[in-house]
């Protein structure tokens, strides 16, 4: 347990931290609103600890943190993504129950939602970052699986954030070559997701914008 506690210190800070706001937020009321709020603490308290981390570390750090890399990324990585999945199903229900509000309602209820939404996909989008890095610096015999054009250094944070990203915000690797079978279905799972996010985010904008008419 306290070797999971340090290697993941972003991920079990931010399940502390919803466990607080959960017992302050859920404890006489229990609603769709108040647990995503829950979810949206925890994900900045996450995302603050690991960019400050991340643009803090140079290339020896990033090789250090992959060295510890283990099963326990790629379960971190699933139930992040289906927690991530779910905010999105929460923010649906919330944005279909908030139709018939009165309009200052639906206008907090709408910057809520798209607010959330854009937690999700920057919470989504540097889990893929992370696995990434720590993937290509992995003893796992596939020369990294990622070629960067022009590289005369070894890739940083700052280098996996711009693959991840634009995946994220594309679909696709741009320069970035990919070059093996393992990153290879990495970047096919982040690509899906990423397509689903954007239409995501895409059907609940054009749903917001109705229901504020």
């Amino acid at each position: 347990m306290l070797v999971s506690i340090r290697r993941h210190p972003a991920f079990f800070t931010a399940i502390m931290t919803a466990a607080i706001a959960a017992v302050f937020l859920l404890w006489q009321e229990r609603t769709i609103i108040r647990a995503l709020l829950v979810w949206n603490l925890a994900i900045l308290v996450y995302l603050a600890v690991v960019w400050s981390r991340m643009l803090t570390s140079g290339v020896e750090r990033l090789k250090r943190r992959a060295a510890d890399l283990d099963f326990s990324d790629s379960v971190i990585l699933i139930l992040s993504i289906l927690a991530a999945l779910a905010s999105l199903v929460g923010i649906a229900f919330e944005v279909i129950g908030s139709r018939e509000g009165p309009m200052d309602a639906k206008i907090i209820g709408a910057t809520f939602a798209m607010v959330t939404v854009l937690m999700a996909w920057t919470f989504l989008h540097t889990l893929f970052t992370l696995h990434y890095a720590h993937r290509f610096y992995s003893d796992d015999g596939d020369g990294g699986g990622l070629l960067f054009p022009e590289q005369e250094e070894e890739p940083g944070y700052w280098d996996f954030l711009y693959f991840g990203f634009t995946i994220g915000v594309a679909a696709q690797t741009a320069d970035v070559s990919v070059t093996s079978t393992r990153m290879r279905r990495l970047v096919t799972l982040h690509s899906i997701l990423s397509f689903l996010f954007n239409t995501t985010i895409l059907a609940l904008a054009i749903n917001i914008g109705a229901s504020l008419v």
